[in-house]
């Protein structure tokens, strides 16, 4: 039996619109590209690239920094001081060594915990984690620039930390925005126990609160590259 002409036209029009349809589903879930010359450039991928590099930086400064306190004249003695002191169990500075106040924020690295986080909630962790050391890095450059005889070579290497810090946690944010845009978060970063020994006019305080940073950042930025690493696979499926 054959269909007259204008039920075969409506039939045609009907599969038109259900492939059109089908088309622009498939190209909705597609990442945003941008065609430049050589090739397409992914926002929400160099954002990733760019969170990454920064935390790169931060480990390597933070590094850096850490061997400095424990080599140069300015701290060397003070931090020797406190590696005898922990030798024999002092309390205050084995918490400053072993304690580290952005641990609560950092998310599950391993486990089945970490397999079956929701990527939102492991990239508003992440945010967090980051976050708790703007306070820290903000108060040991103002201490730091206010003390006569700290070197200028861990004074920059500080502000070059902070300022770091601060922009990956600008490229965090703009990645969660880009990739749930309906997403609220509300940032709860933990306070740091050693802020009261920083602004102390104690220097041996000031030390000590010195001596918690330095671990704790050199730890902390570590899993920072490999959260950074892991999410830039799970949301934007690049270097899996």
């Amino acid at each position: 039996m054959e269909l007259p002409l204008s039920k075969l036209h409506i039939s045609g029009t009907f599969l038109l619109l259900v492939l059109n349809l089908l088309l622009w589903e498939k190209a909705a879930s597609i990442p945003e590209c941008h065609t430049e010359e050589g090739g397409c450039w992914n926002p929400l991928v160099e954002t990733f690239n760019s969170a990454i590099n920064r935390a790169k930086n931060i480990r390597d400064l933070a590094e850096q920094m850490h061997q400095e306190f424990f080599h140069n004249e300015f701290s060397s003695k003070a931090f020797a001081n406190l590696l005898t002191k922990m030798n024999r169990r002092d309390q205050a500075v084995l918490r400053a060594r072993l304690y580290c106040h952005a641990n609560s924020t950092n998310p599950p690295d391993h486990g089945t915990e970490h397999v079956n986080i929701k990527n939102k909630k492991y990239l508003k962790m992440l945010i967090n984690y980051v976050g708790a050391w703007t306070s820290p890095l903000y108060h040991l450059t103002l201490e730091l620039s206010a003390m006569p005889d700290a070197p200028e070579t861990i004074i920059s290497k500080a502000n070059e930390i902070e300022e770091n810090n601060k922009e990956l946690l600008n490229d965090l944010r703009w990645i969660l925005a880009k990739a749930y845009p309906t997403a609220h978060m509300k940032e709860k970063f933990p306070s740091w126990e050693h802020l009261p020994y920083i602004k102390s006019n104690n220097k041996a305080n000031k030390f000590l609160a010195m001596f918690n940073l330095s671990y704790c950042l050199r730890l902390n930025i570590f899993f920072t590259v490999y959260h950074l690493r892991t999410l830039k696979c799970r949301i934007a499926g690049k270097d899996c």
